[in-house]
């Protein structure tokens, strides 16, 4: 019993000075890139460290809905995001032999919240796909899909 709560407070202390470091290079970023004297405004942009987004798919009975999520964000940082959903009359293991039900753009994610887009079922059986692109600060965009699922003409998953 005493070892367990030794190695927890050894953790909590571990996740505490992770942290406090985390918050010490942002300080030290955001004062460094604020001493340059050529025109720092017009340079100066947001920096994150790290960000996680996940992509999910669900239906509200009688339309499809894909939902994008910024589950954590260390930093001061843009996260452009792009949702789109897709359907097949027949199973697809990729969007790109899908047909685009909708998409829509967001500039920023904030933490912790999520940005949807939705698409009618029209009372059809059929296969659906969601995917999102994001971009990090000035970063590559990375491109995360869903699984293909199966969704009845009621908007049940078969």
């Amino acid at each position: 019993m005493l070892k367990t709560k030794k190695n927890m407070v050894l953790t909590i202390l571990l996740v505490v000075s992770v942290l406090a470091l985390c918050c010490a290079c942002c300080f030290i970023n955001s004062n460094t890139a604020n001493a340059d004297t050529e025109d720092s405004t017009e340079s100066a942009q947001p920096r994150g460290i790290y960000t996680r987004m996940t992509i999910d798919l669900g239906t509200y009975g009688h339309s499809m809905w894909a939902r994008a999520r910024n589950d954590f964000t260390i930093g001061n940082s843009v996260i452009q995001v792009y949702v789109y959903l897709y359907s097949s009359p027949n199973y697809q293991y990729t969007y790109r032999n899908m047909t685009l039900e909708a998409v829509d753009y967001i500039s920023d994610l904030d933490i912790y919240k999520t940005f949807e887009v939705t698409a009618p079922i029209n009372g059809v059986e059929r296969y659906w796909r969601a995917r999102m692109q994001y971009k990090f600060d000035n970063k590559e965009w990375e491109s995360v899909e869903t699984k293909t699922y199966l969704i009845s003409a009621d908007g049940m998953l078969l």
